[in-house]
């Protein structure tokens, strides 16, 4: 594993300290690529994180497992039932040991997502239940095919740079349910050499999951020292962390590999009818679920951050939240930095319930909100419907508009050469640039559409007067008949397969699940 910082004394143990307001230090200015919006001061930050120990040393939070809450009053904290509350202390140790940077590779072991940098990563799906099929037009049942689709269509997209379990596929009598997880990996894994977001129900699940990652990445060590899968959990909003959420914590902890462990309150119903009061909530569970995972195995990558939803008090409705939940994912994103911790959020989606305007407005204005804040990773590339609706088509035009928010917050070179003081010159007043030299070395590093339409209008007519979305379907279709993803080896395939067959077989209990 390569840690870029680690801000603790080694991986031992978590040292007993006085660490005061150090984790709300600045810090350190990375060079970053994109620019960075910041909604809250200094002051507010340490304002909703004072908020948040105070609820995890005096409200707790609910752990549901008596692993989980022996590892955390054995260090310090108390517990009343399955209530646990720990002190501010272990909080602030728990900072200081977490890496502030690290790399996830792809699956050849190259380096392609380094947390923590400043960088903005976009990635496709997360669970959605149905598939928007754009052979019919229809709206189906998420499948295995639909997640096999999916991943290679985001393979074959520049600008989306890793895959987050793209739907939820139904059991059935020939897939169990308590397979499912494992067959959505392998579908992934063979249509992608991406980086991969996993979500699964439980350990069983996960540990079948890094067995058959080992095989791909040819042993257990290759994979921990370059990991290309992260999984992603849920605490259960508010302050709950059920056995699920738990044992898969250990179990990526033990095994040395990043996790992602994050919160998702919605503002007036889990969390308080206050973007500040929520993102306490959001606050005080992530801070628990570090402290989980550092107290296990001191100085594991872990991902921060929070799924935005509000309540639509008129209907009931969950949705993304417009400008508030964008105001929510900016803020949790700008906390996590002044924690000195990668962030995820969720964006490049909304809450359309198909394919057209609506769902473009919002794919566009949630996507520029992510890169404007920073957050480190961001999927739902593709989700439509406030998560629950995947379209492929939607996919193609989040790629594009995840090139065209970068490149609108990069700054701009400013030297002589790009200042042009003599092409000036010699055009003087009246003139034009199109025929110097300067205009043909440089007009290339402006940015130019795949998908969004800049032709005339007699050749936007006699090209079949195309829309966005049709465009769009071209798109995947021809990924889908050209695009060539390498196979991995038939031997780790098998292999894989057998992992799959053993677990059909013979489910393992819960308490053994942990094991590496």
């Amino acid at each position: 594993m390569q840690h870029g910082s680690n801000r603790g004394q080694g991986p031992s143990a978590l040292r007993p300290r006085s660490l005061g307001r150090s984790c709300r230090r600045v810090a350190a200015h990375h060079h970053q690529d994109v620019a960075t919006l910041q909604l809250l001061t200094d002051t507010d930050l340490d304002r909703i994180h004072d908020a948040a120990l105070r609820v995890l040393s005096e409200v707790g939070a609910r752990i549901m497992t008596e692993e989980g809450r022996g590892l955390l009053v054995e260090h310090g904290g108390s517990s009343e039932g399955e209530t646990v509350r720990i002190p501010p202390a272990l909080v602030e140790q728990a900072l200081e040991v977490a890496p502030s940077r690290f790399t996830i590779f792809d699956r050849h072991g190259e380096p392609a997502l380094r947390l923590g940098t400043g960088r903005v990563y976009v990635g496709a799906g997360v669970t959605n239940l149905n598939y928007l099929d754009p052979r019919t037009g229809r709206v189906e049942e998420f499948s295995l095919e639909a997640t096999a689709e999916s991943t290679r269509l985001a393979d074959a997209l520049d600008h989306i740079d890793f895959v987050a379990t793209p739907g939820v596929t139904r059991q059935s009598t020939d897939l169990p349910l308590h397979i499912v997880n494992q067959c959505e990996f392998v579908e992934m894994v063979t249509n992608t050499t991406k980086p991969l977001m996993v979500l699964v129900a439980g350990a069983p699940e996960l540990c079948d999951i890094y067995a058959m990652a080992e095989l791909v990445a040819g042993s257990p060590d290759a994979l921990r020292e370059r990991p290309f899968l992260v999984p992603y959990l849920n605490s259960v909003s508010p302050l709950t962390f059920n056995p699920e959420t738990v044992d898969k914590l250990f179990a990526a902890a033990d095994r040395g590999l990043p996790v992602c462990c994050q919160a998702a309150p919605q503002v007036g119903a889990t969390g308080p009818a206050t973007i500040a009061g929520t993102m306490v909530i959001s606050a005080a569970e992530t801070l628990m679920g570090l402290v989980l995972a550092q107290l296990r195995a001191p100085g594991v990558p872990f991902i921060s951050g929070t799924v935005p939803f509000l309540m639509d008090m008129r209907t009931g409705s969950v949705t993304t939240g417009g400008p508030d939940g964008f105001r929510f994912m900016v803020s949790m994103g700008q906390l996590c930095r002044r924690w000195q911790l990668p962030s995820v959020g969720m964006s490049f989606g909304g809450d359309s319930k198909e394919m057209d305007e609506q769902a473009a407005v919002e794919t566009a204005f949630y996507g520029l909100g992510a890169i404007l804040g920073g957050v480190d990773l961001v999927f739902d590339a593709g989700c439509i419907e406030g998560g629950l609706l995947f379209s492929p088509e939607s996919l193609v035009i989040a790629d594009e508009l995840a090139d065209m928010g970068r490149k609108a917050t990069t700054p701009f070179d400013v030297s002589d050469e790009s200042i042009a003081l003599e092409p000036i010159r010699a055009v003087g007043p009246g003139g034009q640039f199109l025929g110097e030299r300067h205009t043909r070395d440089h007009f290339r590093e402006l940015w130019l559409p795949s998908m969004l339409s800049w032709e005339s209008r007699m050749t936007w007519e006699s090209g079949g007067s195309t829309t966005l979305r049709e465009r769009a379907r071209t798109k995947v279709f021809e990924v889908w008949e050209e695009h060539f993803v390498e196979p991995l080896p038939e031997d780790v395939l098998r292999a894989m397969g057998s992992v799959v067959e053993a677990r059909r077989h013979a489910q393992v209990p819960r308490s053994e699940a942990l094991s590496p």
